[in-house]
């Protein structure tokens, strides 16, 4: 199902056609959108909504999801919160509940159940499960010399099975899935329209870890994930501890960009982006900017993004971001 599902989803990357309706799920909270129908740039309802700490641990190799009527309970409150109803819903999973990888090959089989053997048999040498128990889903990039660089996305059917079946429990379709940093990127696709020319780097900065994504010319190149020791909300509330909770950019941004030169290009980046659950002060920016030769901007779902519930989305703006970009990307 994942293979079909994130296929299609990465397929369509700067033009997917999704729901009006999507949903977020981190180890914290439950994040909701549903945008007007006629006015995309109109977040109709929206939520946060907590979660019980360790109900939702992601892991690439067990169950992510401790008590799953627990969650189903969390969700449905949710979905009233938000004052929602719908049988579709787009859903951007945890970064850390897959294995998102780049593999640079010579050549590859145009017939795609050989493509699928040829992967998986690469990353029967790095995932930590059966390959044959996982969902992968692939997109290639052709360049014009004949090589491909191809981005995977690995995930254990037993975890993406948890995800689904807490919806269907509650009558709604989960037809889109996708990884978190990947919906946050459909933001940004939103905010820089010629993002398919420019070399980009997005950087997700929680308390519980960090996504690193560099997009080159259109082309994902370079995708890293850190989990952190957590134990903040990524909620707006408890603003101080979480900011204070966050790692330093200086040193999350560095080994990306150093990559980047050293590996890809010896230009700087066109363009750092920054998405932390509070935004990061601007002198912070400017300083950045100046080490690195690049425009380091905060990622702002406001530039796109109105509601007649203005203070509260402003509030929880940050937390909304992958759930606003999966559900823009229905546009």
């Amino acid at each position: 199902m994942l293979s079909r599902k994130l296929k299609t989803h990465i397929n369509r990357f700067f033009e997917p056609s999704l729901p009006t309706v999507a949903c977020e799920i981190n180890h914290r909270t439950i994040a909701l959108v549903r945008l007007d129908s006629r006015n995309p740039s109109l977040v109709d309802r929206f939520a946060v909504a907590p979660l019980p700490e360790r109900l939702v641990s992601p892991s690439l190799v067990r169950p992510n999801i401790a008590a799953l009527p627990d969650f189903i309970a969390a969700l449905k409150s949710a979905l009233a919160k938000a004052e929602i109803k719908t049988a579709r819903i787009s859903l951007a999973l945890p970064d850390a509940s897959a294995k998102v990888s780049l593999h640079p090959l010579d050549t590859l089989p145009g017939n795609d159940h050989e493509k699928q053997q040829l992967l998986r048999w690469k990353l029967k040498k790095t995932v930590p499960f059966n390959i044959e128990e996982a969902h992968v889903a692939l997109l290639d990039y052709k360049f014009a010399n004949g090589k491909h660089l191809v981005l995977t996305v690995c995930i254990h059917q037993e975890v993406l099975a948890q995800y689904e079946e807490a919806f269907q429990k509650l009558g709604i379709h989960p037809g889109y899935i996708c990884l978190s940093s990947f919906a946050a990127f459909e933001l940004l696709s939103r905010l820089e329209p010629d993002l398919g020319q420019r070399s980009v780097l997005l950087l997700r900065a929680r308390a519980s870890g960090v996504s690193s994504l560099i997009a080159q010319e259109g082309r994902v190149v370079f995708f890293r994930q850190t989990e952190l020791d957590d134990g903040a909300s990524e909620t707006s509330m408890g603003a101080a501890s979480e900011t204070a909770s966050l790692p330093d950019l200086f040193d999350e941004i560095h080994p990306c960009v150093t990559y980047y030169q050293d590996k890809l290009s010896s230009q700087p980046l066109d363009k750092i982006y920054v998405a932390c659950a509070q935004d990061p002060p601007q002198a912070l920016l400017s300083s950045l900017s100046d080490r690195f030769r690049s425009p380091v901007l905060n990622l702002d779902p406001l530039r796109v993004f109105q509601s007649p519930n203005a203070a509260a989305l402003r509030s929880f703006k940050n937390a909304l971001m992958p759930s606003l970009g999966l559900a823009a990307g229905r546009f």
